[in-house]
């Protein structure tokens, strides 16, 4: 029996695909003649690099999370561009689904460790886009200007093979330890994550941690 993905094409107040600018970006990209494979790679990597990856967080309300939001920014994390992506996605047609899991970030630095007590990223998030009738994981968080400061290797992705961070950074130190799934969804389960948040974080705190504007480096 044929898979029904309607859900993960969608539109909602979260995946805004409909949104002028979203549709401007559409237009930017001249996707015009491009296969869907080649329309993923293109959207994949406009997220990758069009929005540095940044742990400054100013709010955990609900509408930062828009994709709209998101792709007006320059500089965002891991949750917000996953859905910037998968909405992307859904406009030119391309199921999408974002994925949550935890993983030990072994290259997060000693003053963000300190702070938050832990070296868990609770809650990492990707997206999944539908391809050639398979479901392939796609990570855009780290962008290149990111990972080449901190040795990162980076995330590239074909369309075909799950594009996933990579276990060891490129000097072969440890980096990315993924340790629990916490399944993949066609909508953004918000009450879901700030359970995860408050769960595995004094949320308070790491609001102001992350917002305070104060420099400190995200890894090492």
């Amino acid at each position: 029996m044929t898979e029904d993905l309607s859900e993960y094409l969608k539109a909602d107040d979260i995946f805004d695909y409909n949104h002028p600018r979203i549709q401007e970006i559409i237009d930017e990209l001249n996707l015009d003649g491009k296969s869907e494979k080649e329309t993923a790679i293109k959207l994949f990597y406009y997220v990758r690099d069009k929005i540095t990856y940044s742990v400054k967080i100013d709010s955990f309300e609900y509408s930062t999370f828009k994709a709209s939001e998101s792709l007006n920014s320059t500089h965002s994390y891991c949750i917000p561009k996953a859905i910037a992506l998968s909405a992307l996605a859904r406009a030119v047609g391309i199921p999408s689904k974002i994925h949550f899991v935890d993983f030990v970030n072994h290259k997060l630095s000693p003053e963000i460790e300190e702070l938050w007590k832990t070296k868990v990223m609770a809650g990492h998030c990707f997206s999944e886009l539908y391809l050639g009738g398979e479901w392939v994981k796609a990570t855009p968080a780290l962008d290149v200007g990111t990972s080449n400061k901190h040795g990162f290797k980076l995330v590239e992705f074909d369309g075909k093979n799950d594009a996933m961070l990579h276990k060891t950074d490129i000097h072969g130190n440890l980096h990315a330890e993924y340790i629990n799934d916490r399944d993949a969804y066609s909508y953004f389960p918000f009450k879901v994550v700030m359970k995860i948040f408050k769960d595995n974080y004094d949320l308070v705190h790491l609001l102001e941690t992350l917002s305070n504007g104060r420099d400190i480096p995200s890894f090492q």
